[in-house]
């Protein structure tokens, strides 16, 4: 294993970065197209007559491959933000550990899924170790022995030939929802290669430590349902990670090859998070303000057209703010489509500001429209070292706090 990771090729590049005359085998261009003709990555023929030109949008990660013979390449792309930075707002967005508790140091793209994998063995390596949480589980069955409360109702139904008695049982088991949602992610890790030759050993033996836990039908949606208890509560932290794999983690399949696993994360959705939630965490200490992300609005009288600002700002249950976070670079001003969006969002909901929020150096720009809406710009940029990006931040968010409390 160690020789596999030393001998795989890497290909690199950054974010919106198109890399030129990449040679490629056929089987690798048409497991490319095949999964990733969109704003992930393309690629197309390259103009100098040799091997592909790799376009990468603004998503960042690892993808995998392994063509029919065996061969392995890592294609890696890097985020523009420093990648400390970048894992800081992965855990921060998605709830998970406190950076620093248990990462190892970030030397490149590739490491950030060895790392945030490695984070998540730990944890469940943990819950396997203090003991897995069982309980009680209601279940029907047609067994053709009594061993639970015969369903009488059911049982007439079926007429008095049946062979089997239709019953419910209580059983004390393991494969509740929590430890559901461990084995699903589990199982797709499993099928994963890392560049670290340990990690893969240890996320099969993690999945074993759950083999009474089914993983068949489990999404990321199903993490939203876990109601948490004081038997439940270490559960949370892994939960959190796990969703971030059912979500982000993909096993694309290859004819007549193994398949491979991308590991990509949206970018502009994962800015949009991380701000939402310092600003949630920042306004939790002013009572007067509350923040909804994604909140479903309607943009006509007959309810059909609808809206998502990115954030709501409330104060004393009243709109007040609409913020909208736009990842990508800042160009002396706003696009016309922010622009009527923004007062489409503003005159919906009976405000006059609303603020778009870039990932660069700050901007005080500000317009007052003729639609009666003041467009105010602003920036946080993701650059610098950690603790001048944390600090930054949360510079920004208490700003904002105070400008409307």
């Amino acid at each position: 294993m160690a020789t596999e990771a030393a001998e795989r090729p890497v290909i690199r590049l950054r974010e919106y970065q198109t890399l030129f005359g990449v040679p490629l085998t056929g089987e690798q261009v048409k497991a490319l197209r095949d999964a990733f003709q969109d704003e992930r990555l393309k690629l197309a023929p390259s103009w100098s007559g040799s091997g592909y030109d790799l376009i990468a949008g603004a998503y960042v990660g690892t993808i995998a491959l392994r063509d029919a013979a065996g061969g392995l390449l890592d294609i890696v792309i890097e985020p523009k933000a420093p990648v400390d930075n970048l894992f800081y707002m992965l855990t921060y967005a998605h709830r998970l550990v406190e950076f620093g508790a248990h990462a190892s140091p970030l030397l490149a793209g590739a490491d950030i899924f060895d790392s945030v994998v490695d984070i998540f063995v730990r944890q469940v390596d943990d819950i396997a170790r203090r003991g897995i949480y069982r309980g009680y589980i209601d279940r029907e069955e047609a067994a053709a022995f009594l061993r639970g409360r015969l369903l009488v109702a059911s049982q007439v139904r079926r007429g008095p030939l049946a062979v089997t008695f239709h019953q419910r049982t209580n059983e004390f088991t393991a494969d509740l929802l929590e430890n559901r949602i461990l084995s699903a992610a589990l199982w797709r890790l499993a099928q994963a290669r890392f560049r670290d030759p340990n990690l893969g050993p240890r996320v099969r033996r993690a999945l074993a430590a759950f083999g009474e836990a089914s993983p068949v039908g489990i999404t990321a949606a199903h993490c939203d349902r876990v109601v948490y208890s004081r038997l439940t509560e270490r559960y949370r932290s892994p939960i959190n990670l796990a969703r971030l794999f059912l979500r982000h983690l993909s096993l694309e399949g290859q004819a007549g090859a193994t398949p491979f696993a991308s590991f990509l994360v949206p970018m502009p959705r994962l800015f949009e998070q991380f701000v939402a939630r310092l600003l949630a965490e920042e306004l939790s200490a002013w009572p007067r303000l509350r923040l909804e992300d994604q909140w479903q609005i309607y943009l006509d009288e007959e309810r059909r057209l609808e809206g998502r600002p990115d954030l709501l700002l409330y104060r004393d249950g009243r709109a007040a703010l609409v913020l909208d976070t736009k990842y990508k670079v800042y160009n002396e001003k706003p696009t016309n489509a922010d622009i009527n969006q923004m007062v489409t969002y503003c005159h919906t909901l009976g405000i006059d500001r609303g603020v778009l929020l870039y990932p660069g150096d700050t901007f005080g720009d500000e317009y007052r429209l003729k639609a009666g809406v003041t467009l105010a710009i602003r920036g946080l940029s993701l650059t610098g070292p950690l603790a001048v990006f944390r600090e930054r931040a949360r510079a920004f968010a208490r700003q904002l706090a105070a400008s409307y409390s």
